[in-house]
Order: structure tokens, then C-alpha cells, then sequence
């Protein structure tokens, strides 16, 4: 059996980390778009866009050497422990050298190359800088952060996540308070803490993996290849991201202007947050998977995957149901100045197709870690083309802001829904040596139980209006509370709900 007290602490880690981080972006948010406006704030997820542009040729080989880092530790093969690490080291140093040349020149020719209200020109320059420094740090030390996976230990990389988030708020509410607001501001906070968790991955590897030796004598150009042949496939896929949504902000500047952008931006925001919460609890399975597949434990592996799938279901519709039935009243008490409904819709043709892909997003990791990222990869890319050819279409047939907004965001989605309900449980499926619809009953189930939720906070709101923060508390409480009970009767099976129900009588009569 695999390891479920390691997964558990893993995963409280996990989400008291992601919490932590979605109170402060919370009230960070706002407080942000208060000073500088929503139109500057657009440039902030620019910045980092550009910054996932550059990474496409990084990811090939850093995004499997955790994998192979992990396969290694747990076969006892130290000595390709040393050749990964070394390897991976050096190739990023000359990987990030060959990228400040680019980045100076964009730098440089930034006005150009996007439209940036004149007022602001200086600062968001300022803000590229300092993200694209980030950049290159964040490059050179990767590796380091392989140690916390490969040891099971994400509990450890969620503290230091916690205390550089506080580091991030702090920095924020001094730089704003007290001097001229200016978007760079947040580039500046956003180098330090990564400045900080790079020495503390550092710290880290010398301490989980004392006999890791970082030397020029270990490098070896065969364990490059394996790594690049391996990640290149990882690469399309970030390009097939980035073509698909990440390439959604720059259009709306050239296509529409910068005010739109910022409108998409903050809309982007909570379906962006979901997707991360989501997407952190099923990397709290990964290591497990990758050991579970390291050690040929493959019926290990089966369960693992059921179970990320049954408690991401158990909860995915609640946050969803959530924006759909209370997305308008959220925005009205979020963003005063903002147009709320717009930014209601706009989020919910954003995350429509979580639903259908949220369940599943534990598959991604069993594709890295049986390394069978090939076809997945050759999929998005296709599928991205696609995307952003229909999304440059559509946008020369009408010349409505709305329209074209509503075009940009909802084109991936669509996409992204016909993925989720074909080549992501299919091909998970083959991967597992499953049959082609195993994972079909899941997801109806998932649908269903957004489904009922989203009538019965409907419901609720009626006879419960939002005027309030607190109101709006009340009526998601509810929503949540009434969703986990559906949930556990549509979605775990009776052994599980036996298994649960005996868990929760035991601690009740501990407590007593």
C-alpha cells in the first residue's frame, strides 16, 4: 500500500500553503488595482506571461529531472543522483546566459512591442526587468527544488512557500503605503522571494540528500540527452499552452487595447486560482506515483489514481458552484470599480470546462511518471493550433470589446472541454492498462454534483440575498456544506463512505 500518513501530511501542507497564498492574493489583489488601476495590473500577468514564452526552452529539461532525480533516488542509483543534479545545473547556467541577450533586447523595444499607456511606460519596463531576473534565477536553481519531490517531502516546500508569501505581503504594503504607488513593486517582491526559496531549496538538498556532491565531474552530456529527449515533449506542451490560453493577454492588448487586457486579467484570476488549487492537491500525489512506478508496485499506482480522482471530484464543484451562482455579488464586493457581471461572465466561460478536466488533473502526473508524455504532448500541440487560429478568425468578424473578450477567453475552453471528455480519460486510461471508458462513470458523476449544487446555491441565494461579505460567507457555507454531503453519496462508493463514516464516529468518541 502506498503511503497515506506521508500523502496526508503532504497535502494539509499543501493547502494551508495554497490558503495562505489565497488570502493574501485576496486582499492583496484589490488593494493593488486601488493604487495603480486595473489597466496597469494587466501588465503584472503580462510580465509573467512573457516570462512562460521564454521558458518553453527551459522546460525540456528541467520538467523531467525531478522524475528521473526520484527514479534514481528510490532505485538506489546514487551515483546518477550526482549526474542529474551536476548536469541539470550546468546546462541551466548556459541555458539562462543565452537568454539575457533576448530579454535586453525586448527590454529595450517593449514600447513597441506592446501598447503601454505612455504614463506608465517607465514602470512596466521596470516591472519586465525585474520579472525577467527572476527569470534567470529561477532557472539556475530548479533543480534544487527536485529535492523536497524526490524525498516526499512537500510539507517542507509548503512552509518556505508560506513564509515567502508573507515576505511578498509585507514588501507590498510598505512599498505602497509608503511610497509612490508603481507596478514595478510587485516584480521587485516577486525576485526576492525567489531569491529566498532558492536558497532554501539549496539549504535543503544539503540537508534530505547529504550525499549529493554537486561537481564538473559528474556532468555528463548523455544524462542532457536523456533529460531532453524525454522533456521536449513537456516543451510542446508548454507551447501548446501557451497557444491556447497563454497567449490570450497579448491578443486582447494588440486586438482590443490595454484596458481590456486588464479587464481579462482580473477575470483570469479566481478560475486561475481554482485550476492552482486543484492542480497543487493532485501534485501532492505525484512523488507517491513516481515512487509507486519506480518500485513496479503498478496496482499501487491504479488506486492512487482512483483516489486523486474521487477526492478532487469531492470538492471541485464547490468552489465552481460558487462563482456561477455568487460570481456577480463576489466581483460587486471584490472589485467596486470594476464591472461585475462582465467580469462574472468572463470568469465563467474561462472555467466552464473545469468540471470536466478537474477530476482528471491527477493524470498528468501519471504520464510523467511513466514517462509516456509523447502523445499527450503531440495532442495539445495540434489542439493549440487550432485554438489560436480560430481565436485570430473570430476576432476579424466583429469589432464589439465584449464580443472579442468573450471570443478570446471562450475558444480555449471549448477546446479544453472536447480534451476533457476524450483524449484525457482515454488515453489515461491506456496508460494504466484500464478500459477505454474506466473513467467515464467519475466524471458524470462530477458533472451531476456541480450540476445539483449549483441549483441548490441558486436556491439559496433567493432566500438568502448577498448584500454583504458576511452574507456571501453564509451562502457559500452552505453551498459547501450541502455539496460535501451530496458528494459523498454520488461520488464514493459504499465501502468508502463506511470506511469515512467509522473515521469520523472514532474521533468523536476520542474527543468525548
Amino acid at each position: 500500500m502506498f503511503n497515506k500518513k506521508r500523502l496526508a501530511i503532504n497535502m494539509i501542507a499543501q493547502i494551508i500553503a495554497f490558503t495562505v497564498n489565497l488570502g493574501i492574493s485576496f486582499f492583496l489583489v484589490p488593494f493593488i488595482v486601488k493604487y495603480i488601476g486595473s489597466e496597469a495590473y494587466g501588465f503584472v500577468n503580462l510580465s509573467n506571461d512573457f516570462v512562460t514564452y521564454a521558458q518553453v526552452i527551459t522546460v525540456a529539461l528541467n520538467s523531467m529531472a525531478g522524475r528521473f532525480i526520484t527514479v534514481s533516488l528510490h532505485q538506489g542509483k546514487y551515483n546518477d543522483v550526482n549526474k542529474y543534479f551536476t548536469s541539470t545545473i550546468i546546462a541551466n547556467i548556459i541555458l539562462a546566459s543565452f537568454l539575457i541577450i533576448p530579454a535586453i533586447l525586448l527590454l529595450i523595444n517593449l514600447k513597441n512591442v506592446v501598447n503601454i499607456p505612455t504614463a506608465i511606460i517607465s514602470d512596466v519596463t521596470i516591472l519586465m526587468a525585474f520579472i525577467f531576473l527572476n527569470l534567470l534565477i529561477s532557472i539556475i536553481g530548479s533543480v534544487f527544488g527536485a529535492t523536497t519531490f524526490a524525498c516526499n517531502r512537500l510539507d517542507l516546500d509548503s512552509l518556505r512557500k508560506i513564509e515567502s508569501y508573507i515576505i511578498k505581503v509585507v514588501i507590498l504594503v510598505i512599498a505602497f503605503s509608503f511610497f509612490k504607488p508603481s507596478v514595478w513593486y510587485i516584480g521587485l517582491a516577486t525576485l526576492i522571494c525567489t531569491i529566498y526559496m532558492t536558497g532554501i531549496n539549496i539549504h535543503y538538498t544539503k540537508k534530505l540528500l547529504p550525499n549529493v556532491v554537486i561537481n564538473k565531474r559528474y556532468f555528463d552530456a548523455s544524462y542532457i540527452k536523456t533529460l531532453l529527449l524525454s522533456g521536449i515533449w513537456n516543451s510542446f506542451n508548454s507551447m501548446s499552452s501557451i497557444m491556447s490560453t497563454g497567449l490570450n493577454l497579448l491578443i486582447a492588448n494588440l486586438f482590443i487595447g490595454a484596458t481590456a487586457m486588464g479587464r481579462l486579467s482580473i477575470a483570469k484570476i479566481i478560475p486561475n486560482l481554482v485550476l492552482g488549487v486543484f492542480a497543487m492537491i493532485a501534485s501532492v500525489f505525484a512523488p507517491q506515483l513516481t515512487i509507486s512506478y519506480a518500485k513496479g508496485k503498478y496496482q499501487d499506482l491504479k488506486e492512487q489514481v482512483f483516489f486523486t480522482m474521487k477526492m478532487l471530484g469531492m470538492f471541485s464543484c464547490i468552489p465552481l458552484a460558487i462563482l456561477y451562482a455568487y460570481g456577480g455579488e463576489f466581483y460587486s464586493l471584490w472589485m467596486p470599480t470594476e464591472n461585475a457581471r462582465l467580469l462574472q461572465a468572463l470568469s465563467i466561460i474561462i472555467c466552464i470546462d473545469q468540471v470536466f478536466v478537474l477530476p482528471l488533473e491527477g493524470l498528468w502526473n501519471v504520464f510523467t511518471a511513466t514517462n509516456k508524455v509523447k502523445i499527450p504532448s503531440l495532442y495539445l500541440f495540434f489542439n493549440s493550433i487550432l485554438t489560436i487560429g480560430i481565436v485570430l478568425i473570430s476576432l476579424q468578424y466583429t469589432l464589439d470589446t465584449n464580443a472579442q473578450l468573450f471570443i478570446i477567453a471562450g475558444t480555449s475552453t471549448l477546446f479544453s472541454i472536447i480534451r476533457g471528455l476524450t483524449f484525457l480519460p482515454m488515453y489515461g486510461a491506456y496508460c494504466l492498462k484500464l478500459r477505454v471508458n474506466a473513467f467515464y462513470p467519475l466524471i458524470g458523476k462530477n458533472i451531476l454534483s456541480l450540476a445539483i449544487a449549483t441549483l441548490i446555491s441558486l436556491v439559496i441565494k433567493h432566500y438568502m440575498p448577498i448584500n454583504s461579505w458576511f452574507m456571501l460567507f453564509v451562502d457559500a457555507s452552505f453551498t459547501a456544506i450541502v455539496s460535501l454531503l451530496i458528494n459523498t453519496l454520488l461520488i464514493l462508493g459504499r465501502k468508502e463512505r463506511e470506511k469515512l463514516f467509522v473515521k469520523i464516529t472514532n474521533k468523536m468518541v476520542i474527543k468525548k
